[in-house]
C-alpha cells in the first residue's frame, strides 16, 4: 500500500511540475541568420480567439490556408544600412525590394530590431532603412518601441511609450512621425494547436495606441493608428506560433490578418493539375497578361508563387465575371506556379513568363 501511495504522490508532483507557464527571454526571439516561414490563414476560419486563462488549451488546428511567406533576419552589417545601425544585437528584416510612394519609389526597405539589456531588457523596434534615388535614408526611434520586455511570463503587464520620425533631408521630400504607447498583457498560458503542430505557449495581447502625422511641403495631416495583436508565443519558434492582428477603432477590434508558424511547401515539387479542374489560363508562355477562364461557378483566390514558394501577387476572382486577367508584365522571365484556392481545396498550375 505504501508503494501505491508513493507512486501516486510522485505522479502528482510530476503533474504539478509540468503544468507551469513557460518563461521567454531574448534568446527566444529572432536574430541574425533566422529564416522563419509562416502561413496566412483565412480570418473566417479562426473562431473564438478571446478565450484565455491559466493552463488553457487553444485549438486552431482547422485554420484554412490562404498563402505563405517568410521572414528573413540579417545581422545589421549584412544590410545596405550597416553604417547606420551598429551592433551584434542589431538585426534587419527586409520588408520590400520596392515600394511606390506617389511620384517616388522606395527601395531596399528594412525594419531594424535590437536585443538590448539597458535601460530595459527588451526586444525593440530600433528604426527603418530605405533608399531614395540611390541615397540610403535611415530613420530612428528617438523613444524606442519595446515590443517585448524580459523575462516574459504569465501575468506580465507593460506600458511603454515610443516616438519615431523620418529625418528632415532633401533626399526625402516628406516626413512621417509616429508617437504613442504600447500596452502588453500576458493573459494566458497553456498549449496551442495549429496545422503546424502543438506546443506549450504564452498568450499575450499587445495594443499600439499611436498618432501618426505625415508632412509634405506646407501640408500636414494627422490620424490615429491603433493596432492590436493577439499572440501565442512558444520557446522554439522565434516568431509567434499564432498571431491574430488588426485595427482597433474605439473598443472594436477588427482582425484582418491571421498568421501561424509553418514549414514551406516547395511549389516546384507540387503535382500540377492537368485536368483543368478549376481554371484554364492562356497564353502559356505569356508576356503581359495571363487570362483566366474558370470552369465552374465559384469564388477563387488566385496566386502567383515563385519556385521558392514565396507569394508574388494574387487576388480574388468571381467566376461569374468574364475577361479576368493577371498582370504579369512586371515578372522576370522564369517558371512560376499558379495556385487556385477554392474553400479548402487548392489546384496548382505551372506557367512560363517569357
Amino acid at each position: 500500500m505504501r508503494k501505491i501511495y508513493l507512486l501516486a504522490f510522485t505522479c502528482l508532483l510530476t503533474a504539478v511540475s509540468v503544468a507551469q507557464p513557460i518563461t521567454l527571454t531574448s534568446a527566444n526571439f529572432p536574430g541574425g541568420g533566422d529564416t522563419l516561414r509562416y502561413t496566412n490563414a483565412q480570418v473566417s476560419s479562426v473562431g473564438n480567439y478571446t478565450q484565455t486563462g491559466a493552463n488553457f488549451t487553444w485549438n486552431y488546428s482547422t485554420l484554412v490556408y490562404n498563402s505563405q511567406g517568410r521572414r528573413d533576419f540579417k545581422q545589421a552589417f549584412q544590410t545596405p544600412y550597416a553604417f547606420f545601425f551598429f551592433g551584434l544585437n542589431e538585426y534587419g528584416e527586409k520588408i520590400a525590394d520596392t515600394i511606390p510612394a506617389g511620384p517616388l519609389t522606395i527601395t531596399n526597405y528594412y525594419n531594424f530590431y535590437k536585443k538590448q539589456t539597458s535601460p530595459i531588457n527588451a526586444y525593440i523596434a530600433d528604426g527603418i532603412g530605405m533608399t531614395f534615388s540611390s541615397v540610403p535614408v535611415p530613420s530612428y526611434f528617438s523613444d524606442k518601441d519595446e515590443l517585448y520586455t524580459f523575462p516574459l511570463t504569465y501575468g506580465d503587464y507593460d506600458s511603454t511609450t515610443f516616438k519615431f520620425s523620418t529625418p528632415t533631408t532633401s533626399a526625402l521630400p516628406f516626413r512621417y512621425i509616429k508617437t504613442g504607447s504600447r500596452v502588453t498583457k500576458v493573459d494566458g498560458w497553456g498549449t496551442v494547436s495549429t496545422p503546424y503542430g502543438t506546443a506549450p505557449c504564452l498568450r499575450l495581447i499587445t495594443t499600439q495606441y499611436s498618432q501618426d502625422t505625415i508632412k509634405y511641403q506646407a501640408f500636414a495631416f494627422g490620424f490615429p493608428n491603433n493596432q492590436r495583436s493577439y499572440q501565442w508565443l512558444v520557446a522554439s519558434e522565434k516568431i509567434p506560433y499564432l498571431e491574430i492582428s488588426g485595427a482597433l477603432t474605439g473598443n472594436n477590434f477588427n482582425p484582418n490578418q491571421v498568421r501561424y508558424r509553418d514549414n514551406f511547401q516547395n511549389p516546384a515539387s507540387v503535382n500540377e493539375n492537368t485536368d483543368i479542374s478549376a481554371m484554364e489560363m492562356y497564353p502559356n508562355p505569356g508576356k503581359d497578361k495571363l487570362w483566366l477562364n474558370f470552369t465552374r461557378k465559384a469564388e477563387f483566390l488566385v496566386e502567383i508563387l515563385g519556385l521558392d514558394g514565396k507569394l508574388i501577387k494574387g487576388g480574388n476572382f468571381d467566376s461569374a465575371n468574364i475577361g479576368q486577367s493577371l498582370d504579369i508584365s512586371d515578372l522576370s522571365p522564369s517558371l512560376y506556379i499558379i495556385k487556385v484556392s477554392e474553400k479548402q481545396k487548392a489546384y496548382y498550375y505551372k506557367f512560363i513568363k517569357e
